[in-house]
């Protein structure tokens, strides 16, 4: 199956499923719709209301864009969508994880393993290096990336991690853990991005 797929470095935790769920409803609540509403009416309202010059833009960028000024606004956090999802976030099928962004990349490929998208990968010491045995297994995008994101482990990683446990504080994250460095994956099927046309 092809899908597009939205590549995420970042540091901090998931979000509590229960959570998850009552975040998604507040954003579905923000716009004006039902708290159950499907991501298909979610994409034509956001379609319907975006400006002249973002109708070009895919309804998943869209979504995205926001569902994090949402989180923003109401947390002062950045949050990465992973999961297996038509395009937004499908508690169940998705989830939320938050803390700070480090880098982020997209493809377009064949994955036979979606599942594995419904969890992070959190990072082991000397994955984040150049010729790492994970670095393989990223696409050719993420070649600039993923140089940014080592040298912000190399130069940061106490600030980017402090900055983590600062913003989760009081959040409902899953608390199995301390914030850490983690590899979220978004996959999306191409049959459900669509644009204005």
């Amino acid at each position: 199956m092809l899908f597009e797929i939205y590549h995420r470095i970042c540091v901090g935790l998931p979000l509590e499923p229960a959570a998850t769920e009552a975040l998604v409803q507040g954003f579905h609540r923000s716009l004006g719709v039902a708290p159950e509403a499907a991501v298909s009416e979610i994409h034509a309202l956001l379609r319907f209301d975006a400006r002249r010059h973002e109708k070009h833009i895919t309804d998943r960028i869209r979504y995205e864009r926001a569902f994090e000024a949402y989180v923003d606004q109401l947390w002062d956090v950045d949050c990465a969508i992973g999961g297996h999802t038509e395009g937004g976030v499908e508690p169940g099928r998705g989830w939320v994880f938050v803390g700070v962004r480090v880098e982020q990349f997209e493809s377009t490929q064949k994955d036979e393993m979606p599942a594995l998208a419904t969890r992070p990968r959190w990072l082991k010491k000397g994955d984040l290096t150049i010729n790492s045995d994970f670095s393989r297994s990223l696409p050719p995008e993420s070649e600039k990336p993923f140089r940014h994101a080592c040298t912000a482990l190399g130069r940061a990683s106490k600030m980017i991690i402090g900055d983590a446990i600062t913003r989760l504080k009081k959040l409902p994250v899953v608390r199995q853990r301390e914030p850490d460095w983690a590899y979220i994956r978004w996959l999306v099927e191409t049959r459900f991005l669509k644009d204005a046309g």
